[in-house]
């Protein structure tokens, strides 16, 4: 009996490995295509270089994360955990081919604001002056 199952074995794993016994897959030149081809390169988002908690003129409390080189920032309204709004600089004109950039030029200069243009916020440090979209523009403070 032993025997016979270990015979019934053998064959089937023998006709197994007989299967699909091809070299190479039919679609193997597109692969092959697509892997030649280099992905686009991914931009990674600004790292965040500060972060601070201010209260405003109308008691409204806000947590804000500075990212890059004061070039975007995260809004909270409340709590640390609520959906932030991304206010962002607006980026400087690229320079007419041929011509150099002026150094001036490779910062954001004005206001961040939020792509529908609701949500401002001027000023980084102990001092800042937010309009969200629901207010008017305020003073706020950072202990």
């Amino acid at each position: 009996m032993k025997k016979n199952l270990l015979l019934i074995a053998l064959l089937s794993m023998l006709a197994l490995a007989a299967c699909n016994n091809s070299e190479t897959p039919a679609n193997e030149g597109e692969e092959a295509a697509q892997a030649a081809t280099a992905p686009a390169p991914v931009e990674l988002p600004p790292a965040i270089t500060s972060q601070a908690t201010y209260r405003c003129a109308d008691n409204t409390i806000v947590h804000i994360d500075f990212l890059g080189d004061n070039e975007a920032a995260d809004i909270r309204v409340g709590e640390k955990t609520a959906v932030a709004v991304r206010v962002s600089a607006e980026k400087p004109a690229a320079p007419a081919e041929g011509e150099a950039a002026p150094a001036e030029a490779a910062k954001p200069a004005g206001p961040l604001k939020s792509v529908d243009g609701m949500t401002t916020l001027s000023g980084s440090g102990k001092q800042i002056q937010l309009k969200l979209a629901d207010k008017g523009e305020q003073g706020c403070k950072s202990n």
